[in-house]
């Protein structure tokens, strides 16, 4: 009777008890001394309009510039298709793609996220959610080198 006990008990104990299983954390996108962490992607309603948010963040002691190409920047679809952008927002700075600036300069203080916010218009339903988004910027320790970094979103 006893071994029966202990028995049950013990079963009971395995299927009772959570397991501790290993979560896999994703490492965050560190390039050139900047960490760039996802903050969302949308849709309108409609589905015309794709936004992705992102948070710069410099690791360079005293800050940095960061010298991003705009018109080689953008949000990549389903099937790996990058678009420009209509309007980019980095911090207060807002950049149309109607003003054809290329590049956008802006001071990134050390350790102070910065959002950076870019609108693609013109989005079909059938491309669905923005899969991927494009950052293109200038290289700190070699001026006139432009990194190209993808982002899974």
């Amino acid at each position: 009777m006893r071994t029966l006990f202990l028995l049950i008990s013990l079963a009971f104990c395995s299927v009772v008890t959570p397991s501790f299983a290993q979560v896999a954390t994703e490492e965050p996108t560190v390039v050139n001394d900047i960490q760039i962490d996802v903050k969302g992607v949308a849709l309108t309603t409609k589905g015309d309009t794709a936004t992705v948010e992102l948070y710069l963040i410099s690791y360079t002691r005293g800050g940095r510039e960061l010298n991003l190409n705009s018109f080689a920047s953008g949000i990549v679809d389903s099937k790996g298709q990058p678009y420009l952008y209509d309007s980019m927002r980095i911090g207060k700075v807002l950049v149309q793609a109607s003003d054809r600036q290329n590049y956008t300069h802006y001071l990134l203080e050390e350790d102070v996220p910065v959002k950076l916010v870019m609108k693609t218009g013109g989005w079909k339903k059938q491309w669905g959610m923005p899969q991927q988004f494009k950052l293109v910027f200038e290289d700190s320790g070699e001026q006139g080198k432009f990194l190209e970094v993808i982002i899974d979103l």
